[in-house]
């Protein structure tokens, strides 16, 4: 659990960094998408650990909201030509 957990807090820094430094809203986007399945593995990774089953709905409501946004981003950039 802990080396998962590492490895996640380490992608979370590169994907904080790279939506900090992007200039684009396309970048940002998927800078954002990254850090939200970061946190939903994080989640999936304490269920694994605790067997807490109230958890995973908390995982499956994050990840259609995470879907629905994301979908909501894209074609908000395709309307606009960005």
């Amino acid at each position: 659990m802990w080396i998962s957990a590492t490895m996640l807090v380490a992608a979370g820094l590169l994907a904080t960094v790279h939506v900090i430094r992007s200039r684009n809203l396309p970048d940002r986007a998927i800078g954002i998408d990254m850090l939200v399945a970061l946190i939903l593995n994080g989640l999936a990774v304490g269920v694994a650990a605790s067997q807490d089953s109230l958890v995973v709905a908390l995982v499956l409501i994050i990840g259609l909201l995470a879907f629905l946004g994301s979908v909501t981003i894209a074609r908000f950039i395709e309307r606009r030509g960005l």
